[in-house]
């Protein structure tokens, strides 16, 4: 009895260490098409009116057959890779609310097989006033009534007697109509002038030079003035002026993204010490100044893993607790002008970190 006690002390360990090794040779693989959001992160706050970019990525052992962008669980768009079957994709795409509100923003992705992925999810919270609702009267309605303006009074002449033949006073000169074809101008553009006269002047002057009635001149002015119009006569004076109002072109808008930046380090590869690395690239310019840079980090050894960052420097630190030792990384820059207009991305620089 004291012997078959002893044998079952080191068989019972061998039958559990079996049946661990059975359960694991179980465990389900993650298999099936894949997506995941790489911007905006989690609770990314931005305003009505202004465009969000979002960044994703979609893998399909099969091949990517398309990958759907849904707002609130609807399509919003689809995007079909630019080779039929690619297994790695990237999505770039736009969206832009124009309601205040929190937002549900899904990727998903589908194999050439139809077989689709858990959809990759992030809200985003939107600040600001939406449109107005303007309301105009239906079928029927009856509009406001229009509230009449006063009217200027029209000069009248008042008849005088009339003087014996032999003294007759001519009549005193008026201004019967004096017109300009346009009275906001761009600056560099010209107007037309046009009048008459009646009465008896004995002289005409438009901005400072004798002139006839009828008659018309052209002007180019340079700035907002005043044209007047002066008829003189024995009898008397009448003057009159017109104001043109001169607005300084549009500027054109910035619509040209601003250019790729350079990697400076670490590039080729270059070994880094195991902790949080510096990322620096070259700065670059836009007529409408940078308002920031966007980078992007995926790990190339092991288990793919992906960052993304924004920052307005040259130069960015990826946290220690992100990376991993002893793994290789491939990063890139791009930026944004002050206009929102998106440049490229640079080129890929990679680097490895030590295992300590």
């Amino acid at each position: 009895m004291e012997v078959r006690h002893r044998r079952w002390i080191w068989i019972l360990p061998l039958l559990l260490l079996s049946l661990l090794l059975t359960v694991l040779s179980c465990a389900p693989a993650q298999v099936g098409p894949r997506a995941w959001i790489d911007w905006p992160p989690q609770g990314f706050e931005t305003s009505v009116g202004t465009t969000v970019t979002l960044i994703a990525h979609a893998y399909a052992e099969e091949g990517v057959a398309e990958i759907q962008l849904a707002v609130d669980r609807q399509a919003y768009r689809v995007v079909a890779p630019d080779q039929a079957g690619e297994r790695f994709v990237e999505l770039s795409a736009d969206w832009l609310a124009d309601e205040p509100g929190i937002y549900l923003l899904s990727v998903t992705t589908f194999d050439v097989n139809g077989q689709s992925s858990n959809p990759a999810n992030v809200t985003v919270s939107v600040t600001g006033e939406g449109p107005q609702l303007i309301v105009t009267p239906g079928p029927g309605a009856t509009a406001p009534p229009t509230i009449p303006t006063p009217e200027e009074p029209i000069a009248t002449l008042v008849p005088t007697e009339a003087p014996p033949a032999p003294t007759a006073t001519p009549l005193p000169p008026r201004i019967a109509s004096f017109e300009v074809n346009r009275s906001q101008i761009t600056a560099g553009e010209c107007v037309r002038f046009s009048w008459r006269i009646d009465g008896s002047p004995t002289a005409i002057y438009f901005d400072g030079d004798g002139v006839s009635s009828p008659d018309s001149r052209e002007r180019c002015p340079t700035g907002t003035r005043d044209f007047e119009l002066r008829a003189e006569g024995p009898s008397g004076v009448d003057a009159q002026s017109i104001t043109v109002v001169v607005i300084e072109p549009s500027p054109v808008p910035d619509t040209q993204g601003p250019p790729a930046p350079s990697l400076v380090s670490p590039t080729g590869d270059a070994e880094q010490s195991c902790g949080a690395v510096t990322l620096r690239w070259s700065g670059v310019t836009d007529p409408s100044g940078i308002k920031t840079y966007y980078v992007k980090v995926e790990k190339v050894t092991g288990t793919f893993k992906s960052g993304a960052w924004t920052t307005t420097n040259t130069q960015f630190t990826i946290p220690a607790v992100w990376l991993e030792c002893g793994q290789g990384y491939e990063w890139a820059v791009r930026a944004e002008d002050g206009a929102s207009n998106l440049g490229p991305w640079s080129s890929w620089g990679s680097f490895s970190v030590t295992l300590g």
